[in-house]
């Protein structure tokens, strides 16, 4: 009572849900499936059968829920990629994760650029900042970015301001 029902492509008659309906079962996959993977050690893959589940009812209702991501980070910081820190997958679970939408994007040259729609939550040289590629993973990696940010600040090699 209460449901209609629309023909599928070989004519069968199937009983639809309500929007209402699809997300709650939505949250309840979800919620599954993250209990399973905070007991799988780790390992994405013993929790392969809900995570096609929700990845299937979440495109279906055009939901994001992350799945993707969720396992890439996962799957990451289990292996050896885990010693480059794997940023590019935790910036993609941030931008996935957030209530209003991705506010960044990765561009094919490795940088990131800000989402269509969201260039008024940044100030004007965001475009800048985000278009950079991370410095290298090294000691002389980092001191050398430290010391290029501080000079565009003014800040002379050695000098200290707080």
């Amino acid at each position: 009572q209460g449901r209609s029902f629309l023909c599928s492509p070989n004519h069968a008659r199937l009983p639809t849900t309500t929007l209402l309906e699809n997300m709650a079962a939505i949250a309840a996959t979800k919620k599954e499936w993250t209990a399973c993977l905070s007991k799988s050690n780790g390992a994405p893959g013993k929790c392969e059968k809900l995570e096609k589940e929700l990845s299937s009812m979440s495109k279906a209702a055009g939901v994001e829920c992350c799945v993707g991501e969720t396992v890439n980070l996962m799957r990451c910081t289990a292996s050896g990629a885990r010693a480059n820190g794997c940023g590019a997958e935790f910036v993609a679970m941030r931008e996935c994760n957030r209530a209003g939408g991705k506010e960044l994007v990765k561009e094919l040259n490795c940088g990131y650029a800000v989402a269509p729609g969201k260039v008024g939550l940044f100030g004007c040289s965001a475009a800048a900042l985000v278009s950079e590629t991370p410095p290298i993973r090294s000691l002389q990696g980092m001191t050398s970015f430290g010391e290029e940010y501080a000079q565009s600040f003014g800040i002379a090699l050695g000098e200290v301001r707080f």
